[in-house]
Formats: C-alpha cells, sequence, structure tokens
C-alpha cells in the first residue's frame, strides 16, 4: 500500500521542521509529505522550499488562507497514497509510527486507525489517557444519532484512501476553519468506516500555548456555531451515504456488537440512543439484552494494555542537526 503524510500548516514556522522531519524519519518510509500552507504570513513556505529542496518525497503545496478544512481538501486532492496520515504542523510522530500503523492495516479489514498521544511543551499541564488496542469497529449510528467522536486529534488519525474520497472534499470550509479533525472523525463514521484505536503513544502533541484551539474555551456563540456546524456535516453526510434516517435505531445493538471491549461509557450511550428512539418496547428489550450481553461477554476478555516505551526523539532525524539547532545556527 502506498502511503501519504499530509502536514497542514499556517504560520507554524517554528515548529513545521520537526512535523516534516519526523515523517522523513520513519523507519518504514512514506512514499510522499505533501505540506500545505494555508496562506501563512510568516516565512514557512520560503523554510519549506529552502529546507527540503533536494528531498523527492516532499511537496510543498502553497494556497491562500480559508482554514484548515481547505488544506485537507488540498491536501487529499494532492495525495496517491491508498493510506493517508494527517499531521498537524507543530506536533510529531515517532518514528515507529507508520511501521506500527501499517502492520495493522494490514492484519486487519479496518479503514481507520487512532493513534495514542503523548503531550509535550511548556505549555503542558496533563496528558491524554492512553487507551487499551482494541477494534472499536462500526460508528455510523453513534455518529448520526448520539453526535458520537470516535476519535482523536488530527495528528493522530490514517484511513485508508476510499474512506478520504468519501469524506472529503467538504466545501463548507467557513465552518471549520480550525477543528477540521471533526470533519474527518464524523465523515469516516458515517462512511462506514471500521476503526481501530492503536493504543500507543506515537504521536507527540505539542502544548505551547498558541495552538488554534486546544485548550481554548468556546463561549456559547462559539459553541452554537459549532453545533451547527456539526450539524449541517452529519446532514450532508448522511445525505451522500444515502442512510433512510428512519430505519437506523432498529440497528443500534448489531452495530454496538462490532465494538471490542465496549467501555461502560459506550454502552450508556446505545442504551440511551435506544432510549430515545420511537422504538416500540418489544425492541428494546431485544436491543438492550443482545447490548448487555455483548459488553458481559467482551469485559470477561483480557485487553491489551498501551505502550509507554515507545522511545521518545527529539532529534528525529538519525544523523543530522534537529530543527533547534538549524534555528540556533
Amino acid at each position: 500500500m502506498r502511503t501519504t503524510c499530509l502536514v497542514n500548516n499556517y504560520n507554524y514556522r517554528p515548529y513545521v521542521g520537526e512535523a516534516v522531519d519526523s515523517a522523513l524519519a520513519q523507519t518504514v518510509p512514506f512514499d510522499e509529505i505533501i505540506v500545505v500552507d494555508d496562506g501563512s504570513t510568516d516565512d514557512s513556505v520560503l523554510f519549506l522550499r529552502r529546507e527540503y529542496a533536494a528531498e523527492p518525497r516532499v511537496k510543498i503545496v502553497a494556497k491562500q488562507n480559508e482554514g484548515q478544512l481547505s488544506a485537507f481538501n488540498e491536501g487529499v486532492r494532492h495525495a496517491t497514497g491508498d493510506l493517508l496520515f494527517f499531521l498537524d504542523a507543530d506536533d510529531r510522530y515517532r518514528t515507529v509510527y507508520l511501521s506500527e500503523a501499517m502492520a495493522v492495516y494490514e492484519d486487519r479489514p479496518i479503514d481507520f486507525a487512532i493513534a495514542g498521544v503523548k503531550m509535550f511543551g511548556p505549555a503542558t499541564e496533563a496528558n491524554f489517557a492512553l487507551q487499551p488496542r482494541r477494534d472499536l469497529g462500526y460508528s455510523a449510528l453513534a455518529s448520526l444519532l448520539g453526535r458520537a467522536y470516535v476519535g482523536g486529534p488530527t495528528s493522530a488519525l490514517s484511513m485508508r484512501r476510499q474512506i478520504a474520497n468519501f469524506v472529503l472534499p467538504y466545501d463548507q470550509v467557513e465552518d471549520w476553519v480550525t477543528r477540521a479533525d471533526d470533519v474527518l472523525i464524523l465523515g469516516a463514521s458515517i462512511a462506514g468506516a471500521r476503526k481501530y484505536h492503536l493504543g500507543d503513544a506515537l504521536v507527540e502533541y505539542r502544548q505551547h500555548g498558541n495552538n488554534y484551539y486546544s485548550g481554548q474555551l468556546s463561549n456559547v456563540v462559539g459553541k452554537y456555531a459549532h453545533a451547527l456546524a456539526v450539524n449541517r456535516l452529519v446532514r450532508w453526510c448522511a445525505e451522500r451515504a444515502g442512510f433512510a434516517m428512519d430505519d437506523l435505531p432498529m440497528m443500534l445493538h448489531r452495530e454496538f456488537a462490532t465494538i471490542e471491549r465496549p467501555t461502560g461509557r459506550e454502552l450508556s450511550a446505545y442504551l440511551w440512543m435506544s432510549w430515545r428512539a420511537k422504538l416500540t418496547l418489544r425492541v428494546r428489550a431485544r436491543h438492550w439484552g443482545t447490548m448487555a450481553l455483548h459488553f458481559a461477554k467482551e469485559i470477561a476478555r483480557p485487553s491489551e494494555p498501551p505502550r509507554e516505551a515507545v522511545r521518545d526523539q527529539t532529534e528525529v532525524v538519525p544523523g543530522t542537526i534537529s530543527i533547534e539547532q538549524r534555528r540556533a545556527a
């Protein structure tokens, strides 16, 4: 399978070199790395073109500023890979990320993978809780009926090309200037992607105090606007997939049965969706019984815990100087 890393950048000149270097440093190499610059006003494009002029796998795409979703649209348009990996310009991959992800894609019938994330940087206060490795199954109904987010931050996401082609291009770019990973997550679920959590902390998520979304509290107006944007996205995806919305609640118990070792929160969410749906008591009882049985059976199975022992790496390209050393020079 041919692999593409899609880096989206906007005014992250101090960090983007580390992101690209981390993609270049993979033990199993990417076939191509496409950096989409979303109209940066710093010297990001000049730096990227100078720094990677001799690297044939790196392609720089400069465009006018329209936001993160527009960068995703443009990146997928240029990509030739069968598997697409997304990377924010202020984050970085650990060297074994691609090899770990490829092993799962080659071994399992999955369409979308989520890596564990470790935070770093001067503004880090807490880390994401690592999850065990497990098959997350399908989440189309959870996304359509419960607006569930089965995913992670942009840099932890990868997917097969056919899923990306369902989701993108999505033309409501003004809705998703930031937080466009929601489009990838919800769109992939509604497209019917089978998702898998890799568990291990294979992605480093930088907290530097100037992150464009992470850690920022939305005001009431912002939350309302985001809810409307999600509603527009979900409706568009449902129409594109051809779902008959009235019939979907009947299948909730079947979707839940695809989740490996479901959590109590996931069980509660599916029970709640079944409760809210206009179903007969007989159908609800069948749903609840089937879900409870699957939960009890799966909870007894041993889980594979996430591993923290993926080595840290600051000089992401062996044998070359780091981005910090380049800046100092």
